[in-house]
């Protein structure tokens, strides 16, 4: 089975710099549930509905990651806390 290919937008990159090294090393690590199914069942991961763009959004402990998918490739566009996740969603 192809894997899906994971980039850090720039937004992304600057986020997971403003982490803690242990937070940061979680983050990542979680990614990697991304490269082999990108829709995997449960409350994890979500698709942000009633939006401009499609995207979705994995919870990582007290984080969230924000991405699309574009053919097979996924593209992380912020990593915030649940707290700044919600604003996020209400400018898309």
């Amino acid at each position: 089975m192809d894997r899906f290919r994971i980039e850090l937008s720039p937004a992304a990159s600057r986020d997971l710099d403003d982490l803690e090294m242990g937070t940061a090393t979680k983050v990542l690590s979680d990614l990697k549930i991304l490269e082999e199914n990108p829709f995997p069942r449960g409350k994890l991961i979500q698709k942000i509905k009633g939006k401009k763009t499609v995207f979705y959004r994995l919870r990582i402990d007290k984080f969230r990651v924000f991405f699309e998918i574009q053919h097979m490739k996924i593209i992380i566009l912020k990593i915030l806390s649940k707290k700044e996740a919600n604003r996020f969603i209400k400018r898309f």
